[in-house]
């Protein structure tokens, strides 16, 4: 695996430091199928994978989930994104699994909040401080997508 592709197309949970993406790949990605809490999926096309995306903190109870997405960013700008981000919503919200699926990101990623507003997904409004990482802590703009205002 490349070094350059973490952090631009790899799933929500993957490791930040690339020499751990390999051994990730090889074993922690099969973490939230087996926790039964999500599951990670390829964006591929016919030329290879351009991306990746995830439905986790899936809460069988409540119905809800949480989905993530990254594009290579060789391929972003195509509308992978938001395509997969309507078929996954549309079926885990169509054929009745879930209720609700929420979807965060930072408020300067403005490519990530295009793809929610395309996919149908309504801003909810902004956490204050929900995400810390190597470079400080960062509010996350919330929307979120029910069953009932889902594409199919």
């Amino acid at each position: 695996m490349a070094a350059g592709v973490q952090d631009t197309a790899l799933p929500p949970g993957a490791p930040e430091d690339p020499a751990e993406v390999d051994r990730w790949l090889a074993d922690g990605i099969h973490e939230l199928p087996r926790s039964g809490q999500g599951i990670h999926l390829a964006m591929a096309t016919p030329d290879g994978i351009v991306g990746s995306i995830s439905v986790y903190n899936a809460d069988p109870q409540t119905g809800t989930a949480e989905v993530g997405y990254g594009v290579h960013p060789e391929h972003r700008g195509r509308g992978y994104a938001t395509e997969a981000l309507r078929g996954l919503a549309g079926h885990l919200l169509g054929t009745g699994v879930l209720n609700k699926i929420r979807l965060r990101a930072r408020p300067d990623n403005i490519a990530s909040l295009r793809v929610a507003e395309k996919a149908g997904f309504v801003k909810e409004g902004v956490e204050p401080g929900a995400e810390v990482d190597e470079d400080g802590v960062h509010d996350l703009v919330v929307f979120g997508l029910v069953r009932e205002d889902a594409r199919p």
